[in-house]
């Protein structure tokens, strides 16, 4: 009799898990909060349209993943091309940063202070030993002070709610490329200057990513749905609209888990194991007996940032140059042009706009949905972007656990965490929110399958 394993989670990371699963022929089933699978990849669903929650694409260099999805998808993957802006400064940016243009498009002035700052860094970067290590120390070392204050202070601020001097250098340092000098030198003082200055363009900038992209007619929630699809083709379960609310161990394995579906009726279900990509912390805090007081109270130390998404339906066939665009003085950090994607949208020859607001579950953002379209609407005017009479429809949506919050000394409370999970015998946790870390889809895919390999070889 194959063995059951539950899957807490439907996002990128579960359903590749459960895929993994069901192909090795074992029990699986996937049980997801949400009323789409796909988590922070997928979508909501409203009057015939989709909006994502964010401006996902498919992309992966690992052969076996991109093999499976390709099976999955056939005709319906779509290459692609993405290009991003940053709106700063009354002018726009390449996304990622180039030095290069970022000095090129300064006031000269500007350019100037930021040469020597970043030339005193360079000099005396090996021999500044910071008391306390942060974020903040890692980008003046590495950028200059004047650089660090344009661009990432307010930056991280924004869209992490904190300074970065709280902030731990682990974010600096994996998410903030490195400078490169030899363009600096070739970009900035040598004579194609004026030329460059002529030529820089910010239509057709690519962003450099692992592979080849792909999107859909349906966007990347069309991807989750066929993998879903997939797992119950299989003979596995995918539960939605059910929340885990209670995970029930003897000792250091894991029994049972409990799920809530809509109507609030509760059900038991027995396992042999189990893999959580739902937050960590709250994987420790539901789990019966309780551990500890001291591994209860590092779980509430844990933080997560939540995302308010607008959506608005414009009469237009597209109203952005790219793809996406962040922006540093507006309501919002980031709006996605949905036709970009080459997603269907009703009606014909209309786009769809997806404006992020970082936030806190407290903040008026996430307490009053008029609030926010209002915001984002007149801000979207002041930029020219569009007119409020464009504007069809309007949605407010959200993601409460958007982005890990790397505080000062996060990662003792994670390891802490992650040692009591990691006692449990028959128990694996993987995933964005499982491991708290801020990595993309291809690589919440990838630890799905390595998930499902670990739980696999621990049953056995």
């Amino acid at each position: 009799m194959p063995k059951k394993i539950a899957v807490l989670g439907g996002g990128c990371t579960g359903l590749a898990a459960g895929l993994r699963l069901a192909r090795k022929g074992y029990e699986v089933q996937v049980i997801e909060k949400l009323t789409r699978v796909g988590g922070l990849a997928g979508g909501v669903a409203i009057n015939g349209n989709i909006y994502e929650y964010g401006p996902h694409v498919f992309h992966t260099t690992d052969t076996e993943i991109l093999n499976d999805i390709k099976s999955i998808m056939g005709d319906d993957l779509i290459s692609f091309q993405r290009t991003i802006t940053i709106r700063f400064l009354n002018n726009y940016f390449k996304f990622p940063l180039s030095t290069a243009e970022v000095f090129l498009k300064l006031p000269v002035k500007t350019v100037i202070r930021a040469l020597i700052s970043l030339s005193w860094n360079l000099i005396k970067g090996p021999f500044w030993k910071p008391k306390v290590e942060n974020s903040e120390t890692v980008l003046m070392r590495e950028y200059g002070k004047v650089i660090y204050e344009i661009f990432f202070k307010s930056y991280i601020e924004r869209v992490w709610g904190v300074s970065p001097s709280e902030f731990s250098p682990n974010f600096a340092r994996q998410r903030i490329p490195r400078l490169n000098m030899l363009e600096i030198v070739d970009k900035i003082f040598a004579p194609i200057k004026s030329h460059l200055k002529k030529n820089i363009k910010t239509d057709n900038y690519v962003e450099k990513v692992e592979g080849d992209l792909y999107t859909t007619k349906k966007g990347f929630s069309l991807i989750v749905e066929r993998i879903a699809e997939e797992i119950q083709k299989l003979g596995g379960a995918v539960y939605l609209d059910s929340e885990v609310i209670r995970i029930n161990r003897d000792g250091n394995r894991v029994r049972s888990v409990e799920v809530k579906d809509k109507n609030s009726a509760k059900r038991e279900i027995p396992v042999d194991g189990v893999i959580s990509t739902i937050p960590v912390n709250e994987t420790v805090m539901r789990t019966y007996p309780c551990f500890e007081n001291g591994i209860i109270e590092a779980a509430k130390g844990l933080r997560f940032r939540a995302l308010v998404f607008v959506g608005l339906v414009v009469k237009r066939p597209k109203v952005l140059l790219s793809s996406f665009m962040y922006f540093r003085n507006h309501s919002f950090n980031r709006i996605t042009d949905q036709a970009q994607f080459a997603i269907d949208i009703k009606p014909k020859g209309s786009t769809i706009l997806v404006a992020e607001i970082s936030c806190g579950t407290e903040d008026r953002y996430w307490q009053d949905e008029t609030y926010a379209i209002e915001a984002v609407i007149s801000d979207l005017e002041k930029e020219s972007i569009l007119k409020r009479d464009e504007i069809l429809e309007s949605y407010v949506f959200r993601a409460e656990h958007a982005y890990p919050l790397y505080s000062l000394n996060y990662e003792l409370i994670l390891d802490t965490l992650l040692s009591t999970t990691s006692s449990l015998m028959n128990f694996e946790t993987a995933g964005r929110q499982g491991k708290f870390q801020y990595i993309n889809t291809h690589i919440a895919m990838k630890m799905g399958y390595e998930a499902a390999d670990k739980i696999i070889k621990k049953l056995q």
